[in-house]
């Protein structure tokens, strides 16, 4: 079962924009719905919504919170091997390789903030671990990295 919009959905886009998968749909202005054949249920929708209009499949509503707020991708860069899976799997393209100055030989991956939803899409695909989002995601059900 999805994350699901309510009647007090305002329609003003802010879930269909930030949501990773295009899950989200509906006109400017009117109550949006989420296609749960698509819906990965990463909760990006409900903690972006100013209105907490939207729940999770628990009922539970997020309390809206400042943009700034909202968790956001970082990197571990003693973990991170520069694999590239995170870039490759990001929708939003906020993540790259940079050098590192500290690290000589090779380059690490690097969030741009700004560009982050929260989606922890990056951090599922992720085997070694360096890239982590700080949020539970209880209902996640994209295939979790082994």
């Amino acid at each position: 079962m999805p994350h699901f919009i309510m009647e007090n959905c305002i329609g003003c886009t802010v879930c269909a924009q930030k949501c990773p998968v295009n899950c989200i749909h509906g006109e400017n202005k009117n109550l949006h719905y989420i296609d749960e054949t698509i819906c990965i249920d990463c909760g990006v929708c409900s903690i972006w919504c100013p209105v907490e209009a939207i729940t999770d499949p628990a009922g539970f509503v997020q309390p809206k919170r400042k943009a700034k707020e909202i968790q956001r991708a970082y990197v571990i860069d003693e973990l991170c091997t520069a694999c590239e899976y995170c870039i490759d799997i990001c929708p939003f393209d906020c993540i790259t390789l940079e050098e590192e100055p500290q690290a000589m030989f090779y380059k690490v991956a690097r969030v741009h903030e700004k560009s982050c939803v929260s989606c922890k899409l990056c951090e599922t695909v992720c085997a070694k671990g360096a890239i982590l989002i700080d949020r539970d995601t209880p209902f996640l059900s994209f295939i979790q990295a082994s």
